[in-house]
């Protein structure tokens, strides 16, 4: 293996302890964290699209929609339900330690990719059974763009591609290209060379140069080292909003705050816009749009040349994506530009909340900016060893920390955990757990509530990934991850009232759910369990497929069936 890529796996293992995988199972999702979070800027956890059977010839299938990662129906259900026009990406991965490319193991994969979208007979799991169905829905659901679909075949050596490849991959493209369901189809090979830049730009903060001639300081603030507003050349915006794969230029997702996948090039004010650039009327941009603003935690200024570290575009999504798509179009614009430099997460977070309330910024948005969730991530980080949590409030906060990703919570993944153990909603936490946010808005996330129990309900969803991804309970189990999260707290309390109840009755709650938690194989019994218990409930519902199981086991009659047959009996 080549040994820079070899150090950098033994890094990704060591930041990745408590997962038990071989060297090359390590390898095959460190290929996946570093082609999704460094080369295609997505934010998403490498473990969740890793394939841990004998799939046939395909080692990771990440499908994306709004650039989330969706594993099931329910998941894609719930992105689907808000808007349309979504962007979707099925994005499939083989990964070998080996220097070489391997014909037969190539042809293996390109064949993988093909089942799975043409009567998924070769790839048989339930892991794959799940995303199948997850990919049925997708198409079922109306679009005006097809997804996108990228294959990338990963090894260690200096991915020289030989003819019969070259020619394999031609005649696979065809074939993908000839099925008339994708909007797009890449096939990439990539090297060690391709791996280590990827796996830096997965890891580092991000840094970018920009020329910003006659700017003007902003007056002093106490939260502020430097500020600067003005005007700068739309190149340099794309600049600083923009990746390269292959030698394409596209728009670096990770950058933007305000969630860069809810542009709509199709909106009529869009168009015009991009119509007007078009037509060449350059100098009016200036005059008609608000501009961009950029935060940096570290702003490093020689003349009018300004180097930014670790920084978000925390607004002007439409704007920058417009600039990109008018291309050559754009050279002649100028854009109103502000450049903030802070270190303070509460000021940053004011300004994402000031310089957006003119537009839809998602809820999940502006509950991270609430002060209850920066007390969480504070306390949850604060934990030792398997207590460990950490609380996304700023998309891509964490990655330059060498940290576990499996450990990594989002304010809408904390959200589904808590609405099945506090709420008493394990029918609805999958799928509706918007309707749930929106029914409880004032009574989830409040000042004066207890962050241990937000941190027990992240753990507790932690512990139940870990002994599915681990294989101590079986895949199979996976859809019963909100039953078994309710049944911690239904079995010790009887109404879901447990967020305002007094702190003593909480502390004994807490402190009897953890023995259960750190205890190993206490939780994989509980697990099962509840299974069997969903398992009988089941049985006699005449549902067989996983599909149907999904469906019945979301309505209120089972939650009532569960609650007299598991839980009754044990109080």
């Amino acid at each position: 293996m080549n040994p820079v890529v070899k150090a950098q796996l033994k890094e990704f293992q060591k930041n990745n302890s408590d997962e038990n995988l071989s060297e090359s199972e390590f390898f095959e999702v460190m290929s996946i964290f570093a082609v999704e979070n460094g080369i295609l800027t997505e934010n998403i956890d490498p473990f969740s699209a890793h394939l841990r059977g004998t799939e046939f010839g395909v080692d990771g299938i990440a499908l994306i929609i709004q650039g989330e990662i969706c594993t099931n129906t329910d998941e894609v259900a719930d992105i689907l339900a808000v808007g349309k026009n979504h962007s979707v990406g099925f994005h499939f991965f083989q990964s070998k330690t080996s220097e070489s490319i391997d014909y037969g193991d190539m042809s293996k994969f390109l064949d993988g990719v093909y089942d799975f979208f043409n009567g998924g007979k070769l790839l048989e799991s339930a892991q794959v059974a799940d995303l199948i169905a997850a990919k049925d829905l997708v198409y079922s659901a109306a679009s005006k763009e097809n997804p996108k679909l990228k294959c990338f075949y990963c090894t260690t050596g200096a991915n020289e591609i030989s003819a019969p490849i070259a020619k394999l991959i031609e005649s696979n493209h065809a074939r993908l290209e000839a099925l008339s369901l994708f909007s797009s189809v890449e096939i990439h090979l990539l090297g060690a060379k391709d791996i280590q830049n990827a796996y830096r730009a997965a890891t580092n903060a991000i840094t970018s140069t920009i020329e910003f001639p006659k700017a003007v300081t902003l007056p002093d603030h106490p939260s502020v080292e430097e500020a600067f507003v003005g005007f700068i050349a739309a190149d340099q915006i794309i600049k600083i909003a923009t990746t390269e794969i292959d030698g394409q230029t596209s728009i670096n997702r990770s950058v933007f705050y305000d969630n860069v996948r809810d542009f709509n090039p199709n909106s009529e004010i869009n168009k015009s816009i991009l119509k007007e650039l078009e037509d060449g009327d350059f100098e009016s941009f200036v005059f008609k749009n608000n501009g961009v603003t950029v935060v940096a935690r570290e702003i490093n200024r020689k003349s009018d040349t300004f180097t930014l570290d670790d920084y978000q575009i925390v607004n002007g999504c439409q704007t920058t994506n417009i600039l990109f798509l008018a291309g050559a179009n754009a050279a002649e614009v100028s854009v109103p530009f502000r450049l903030i430099g802070s270190k303070d997460p509460e000021f940053i977070s004011s300004i994402i909340v000031g310089t957006n309330k003119q537009n839809e910024v998602k809820d999940d948005q502006f509950w991270a900016l609430m002060p209850f969730m920066k007390n969480l991530e504070e306390y949850c980080r604060a934990q030792d060893g398997e207590a460990q949590i950490f609380i996304e409030r700023r998309e891509n906060q964490y990655r330059d920390l060498p940290i576990e990703r499996t450990r990594v919570f989002r304010p809408a993944d904390l959200m589904k955990a808590v609405a099945a153990m506090y709420l008493f909603q394990p029918n609805r936490a999958a799928r509706d757990y918007r309707g749930i946010r929106k029914e409880f808005a004032g009574k989830i996330f409040e000042a004066n509530h207890s962050v241990e129990l937000y941190h027990l309900a992240a753990l507790a969803a932690y512990k139940f990934d870990f002994v599915i991804r681990n294989g101590k309970v079986d895949r199979s189990r996976g859809i019963y991850k909100f039953y078994a999260l309710y049944s911690l707290v239904r079995r010790l309390w009887t109404t879901p009232n447990l967020l305002d109840a007094s702190k003593k009755n909480q502390q004994k709650l807490i402190s009897e759910i953890k023995t259960i938690l750190d205890d190993g194989d206490k939780f994989v019994r509980h697990v099962e369990d509840v299974s069997v218990a969903l398992d009988k409930i089941i049985a006699s519902s005449g549902a067989s497929t996983r599909e149907q199981i999904r469906d019945y086991i979301r309505t209120e009659s089972v939650v009532e069936q569960f609650g007299k047959q598991y839980i009754s009996p044990q109080n």
